[in-house]
């Protein structure tokens, strides 16, 4: 994968997003495929990486049903980013 790639990621439970986080924090673009246990927890996911984006001034957006990408501060060329089905 080249560093341009974004990482990808299926994320379950509240304990699956140290490793998309950590993807993001090294300055990649992480896709997100939210498919949680419960929608409570899938709704507490979307918050800790909204806030995770927010506080270092990335991105953090929905595109697709249950894609979110998250892009660092500064990162383009995503933009039109479409799921692959």
């Amino acid at each position: 994968m080249s560093s341009s790639e974004p990482s990808r990621h299926e994320v379950s439970s509240f304990e699956d997003v140290m490793g998309p986080a950590s993807s993001y924090k090294s300055g990649k673009a992480t896709i997100i495929h939210l498919n949680p246990d419960e929608k409570d927890t899938g709704r507490r996911i979307v918050d800790f990486f909204s806030g995770l984006a927010y506080g270092t001034d990335g991105s953090f957006e929905k595109v697709a049903e249950n894609i979110y990408l998250l892009t660092p501060a500064g990162m383009t060329g995503f933009a039109t980013f479409t799921s692959e089905e």
